[in-house]
């Protein structure tokens, strides 16, 4: 629950921290080992080596008795207590001794056979600790007589001792000091790769508390499209809230005119029929008003964060629900796309576009309907033409706009095309009405793709 509760750069601090303490504490056990093993093997060498340099100086008599020089090439046997001592023995019988072991009495070990060597570890009464290396050897008279001897090479541990521990104390205290400063720089490099993100979540506060209304810094590229799409969704909510704000007062200003009207009649008029004629004509037209206002707030409006639509699937169902509503025309529709086409947008918003524009077609033409779709590089280009009278040149401006309306004999409020062109307002898009190969309306539709 605590670790939950972390902040990002806390939990990479903390991972790194127990990942280098890890790492540094199995690098000072290996080191550590690796030492111990050298020393012990360069201690052992060294009294081989001992061994090596007492034997070249021995002699031995016909009788089998050793003949050491009074001095030996190591001053340290020829001084009591040193630490280094020497011993040959004969069976059980000590044959001869370094001037070292004075006063000392060290127990052997086992005898090894000739020409074998044994390492033991040999306590003093006095607790100090040797290591002792045992070294058996043969020596044959001119008669062939043999005698056999054992080298007894000891030397105190305590030197070797301390030595391990001074390796262990500096090598503690370096790693130690190393580890400290690789998490100090480890922190300040954490906090310098994250900093993006810290100034990500300030600029978010910011956007919340009001200050800003978009991320603007400039983030590395690999937040750029984590950041961009967060201006997109601010942007489109943005947007939405306008859209909302603006069809509210639209919606406002439009029913002050059907509301007077009905308020009038029910203050002029004493015919009851009339006065019912006017209500619902009124009601009908508040009805129409209202739907179209919710329908342009709730138009999503471009955003690459939505889901790619087909464009052709759209196009197939809507042209089989016309026919069927429109069965008695005998419509003949002619449905042209290379490929199938997909797009981001809202499908809901697809459907109110396309759906109210072959719907006119359909309403208005005689008995042809032509949907063309051609794909560009980033947008999308659809032709919706029929072969009915057409729209006049005087009309094409205001026939996009709410409540205009040529024809007047074909039931409807004239929101259809106003609401066509919120929409793809809102998606950044292109309407154009031209004349139609048919003979009637072509009207073009352009959208992004993304």
């Amino acid at each position: 629950m605590i670790i939950k509760q972390l902040s990002l750069s806390n939990r990479l601090l903390l991972a790194v921290s127990l990942v280098l303490t890890a790492f540094l504490g199995v690098s000072a056990f290996s080191l550590n080992n690796a030492f111990q093993s050298s020393a012990d093997t360069a201690h052992q060498k060294r009294l081989k080596n001992y061994v090596y340099t007492i034997l070249s100086v021995a002699e031995f008599s016909e009788d089998g008795a050793v003949i050491m020089p009074e001095e030996l090439a190591e001053p340290e046997f020829s001084t009591p207590n040193s630490g280094l001592y020497a011993q040959i023995t004969s069976g059980r019988d000590i044959v001869w001794q370094s001037k070292s072991t004075l006063g000392l009495f060290i127990a052997l070990p086992d005898h090894p056979s000739p020409s074998k060597e044994y390492f033991s570890t040999i306590t003093l009464n006095t607790g100090i600790k040797l290591l002792n290396l045992a070294y058996g050897i043969v020596w044959e008279n001119s008669q062939g007589q043999q005698f056999g001897y054992t080298l007894n090479i000891s030397e105190d541990l305590n030197a070797i001792e301390q030595q391990k521990i001074g390796f262990q104390r500096s090598l503690w205290t370096w790693l130690g000091g190393t580890g400290l400063i690789l998490l100090i720089v480890q922190a300040f490099i954490l906090r310098w790769s994250l900093r993006p993100l810290h100034d990500a979540a300030i600029d978010l506060h910011a956007i919340e508390s009001g200050d800003r209304k978009r991320l603007s810094k400039d983030y590395p590229k690999e937040l750029n499209q984590l950041t961009q799409n967060i201006n997109t969704l601010l942007d489109h909510e943005q947007s939405r809230r306008e859209r909302y704000k603006n069809s509210l007062a639209d919606l406002a200003h439009s029913l002050k005119t059907p509301l007077a009207v009905f308020r009038g009649e029910l203050e002029s008029s004493s015919d009851i029929i009339e006065l019912r004629r006017t209500g619902h004509e009124q009601l009908d037209r508040i009805d129409a008003l209202v739907n179209y206002q919710l329908q342009r707030a709730s138009t999503e409006g471009q955003s690459s964060l939505l889901a790619p639509v087909s464009l052709g699937e759209i196009i197939h169902k809507l042209l089989l629900s016309l026919d069927k509503v429109y069965q008695s025309k005998q419509i003949k529709h002619q449905f042209e796309i290379g490929h199938d086409v997909y797009i981001h947008a809202d499908e809901g918003d697809l459907y109110e576009l396309l759906g109210n524009l072959l719907e006119n077609a359909y309403k208005y033409c005689k008995n042809k309907v032509h949907i063309f779709v051609q794909p560009h590089t980033n947008t999308v280009e659809i032709h919706i033409e029929d072969d009915g009278n057409g729209i006049p040149e005087h009309a094409q401006d205001d026939i996009i706009k709410r409540g205009k309306r040529v024809d007047t004999q074909v039931d409807g409020h004239g929101l259809g095309l106003a609401i066509v062109s919120d929409i793809v307002s809102a998606y950044r898009g292109e309407i154009r009405l031209e004349k139609s190969r048919l003979g009637g309306a072509n009207i073009i539709i352009e959208l992004p793709k993304h």
